[in-house]
């Protein structure tokens, strides 16, 4: 995504969606993070279509940078921080794939 919206936070770029409600972005500087959303997901009522992973995997971005999916669930590109994955636990799932 190359939008032309100028925001004062990294947005996302691009985003592939993986099992056990992870996220793989790029953000728009070329920063690759890991986003667990587990407990995004289990901790709140207006996620609940995203524990289906064909829905899961129709995340995109949204023009501000942030992700979002077809029935509005949505999550801001600085709230999206707030899911990174620990260094050891992306080392983790690198080894069990």
């Amino acid at each position: 995504m190359n939008s032309a919206v100028r925001t004062a936070w990294k947005k996302a770029a691009s985003v592939r969606a993986d099992n056990h409600f992870r996220l793989h972005l790029i953000m728009e500087d070329g920063e690759k993070l890991d986003l667990d959303l587990t407990p995004l997901i289990n901790g709140r009522e207006a996620f609940w279509r995203l524990k289906a992973f064909r829905y899961f995997q129709k995340v995109s971005i949204d023009p501000l940078g942030g992700l979002c999916w077809p029935e509005g669930e949505d999550i801001s590109p600085t709230k999206m921080l707030h899911y990174i994955e620990p260094r050891e636990k992306r080392l983790q799932w690198t080894s069990m794939e």
